[in-house]
């Protein structure tokens, strides 16, 4: 009971000191520190820092209950320096990303789809394009000499149901990125002595467009152009894509092929008579070649360790 008793006394000397204080400086016309508090002129309401307002609406929402960080100045990571003498032994590949299939369903996202990121980049002129039946990056071609990407105009005869008449009509016709439903990487996988592993590095990517005749025919696929893919990891790391996982992490299109999150099969492997797959067989046993190109990697770096 008296130490309750000496608690209330000290506390009521305590408020009577911090009262007399107040009271001490209103009499010397001290001014008290307040914070100010921020308001719209049109509203009334309390602006909180940070927050631009245009008329009654805020510029910048947040969707998401977290704050995303920004890409717009992301670098990719850097290759490993491989030294020749480090390679011993080396297998140039062509595979086809074929987009219709549901893992590679990220690359033709409707709210940025790959070839359109790929055009961006040739526009701000932070790579170059190559003939699409140039993989080897030697002839540099630009967009308005790509025919397949320039507006072209046709004359076609549309019949007027109300006049009955059937008129000359003249149709623009405009790329349309939809029709670009795969692509084609070329790579090289080798094995490093320095690591002791299996290493691979894409070289290019070309987009692949079908070519279809007037009756409306399958008539091959067509490379657009080829883009040499170190140059394009720069657009690419600073570009989101859609994330196939279902853990939160923010990808990009560098990480969707750094840690080849695409289904793909092989169409050529290097050769004495560069060759490709369908030259020498086609239907089912083409996928049958492409499996077994795929296993015979896989079994070069297994058979090169011993248990």
């Amino acid at each position: 009971m008296l130490k309750n008793r000496k608690l209330i006394v000290l506390m009521s000397a305590f408020l009577l000191m911090a009262s007399s204080h107040v009271f001490a400086q209103i009499e010397t016309g001290s001014e008290i520190e307040t914070t100010p508090v921020v308001t719209d002129e049109n509203t009334d309401s309390e602006v909180e820092d940070g927050d631009e307002l245009v008329g009654d609406v805020k510029t910048e929402i947040q969707i998401l209950p977290w704050e995303e960080t920004s890409i717009a100045e992301a670098t990719p990571i850097p290759y490993d320096a491989v030294r020749q003498a480090d390679v011993f032994w080396y297998k140039i590949l062509w595979r086809v990303i074929d987009c219709r299939e549901k893992m590679n369903r990220p690359f033709v996202a409707p709210k940025m789809p790959l070839i359109t990121v790929l055009l961006d980049a040739a526009k701000e002129g932070s790579v170059t394009l190559y003939d699409g039946l140039d993989d080897e990056f030697t002839t540099p071609v630009d967009l308005e000499g790509i025919p397949a990407l320039s507006s072209s105009v046709d004359s076609v005869w549309v019949w007027d149901p109300e006049t009955e008449i059937e008129a000359l009509t003249v149709i623009k016709n405009d790329f349309n990125p939809e029709t670009v439903n795969k692509f084609r990487i070329k790579e090289v996988w080798f094995f490093n002595e320095e690591t002791s592993t299996m290493e691979n590095r894409i070289l290019g990517i070309a987009p692949i467009m079908e070519k279809y005749g007037e009756l409306g025919d399958y008539q091959g696929d067509v490379p657009l152009f080829w883009a040499y893919f170190p140059d394009l990891r720069d657009k690419l790391v600073r570009t989101p894509a859609y994330n196939p996982l279902p853990n939160g992490i923010q990808l990009t299109f560098d990480h969707l092929f750094a840690m080849r999150l695409f289904s793909s099969y092989i169409v050529k492997e290097d050769n004495v008579d560069d060759l490709r797959i369908k030259d020498y067989t086609e239907g089912i046993n083409a996928l049958y070649e492409s499996e077994k190109i795929q296993e015979e990697l896989f079994n070069f770096e297994h058979d090169l360790w011993e248990y």
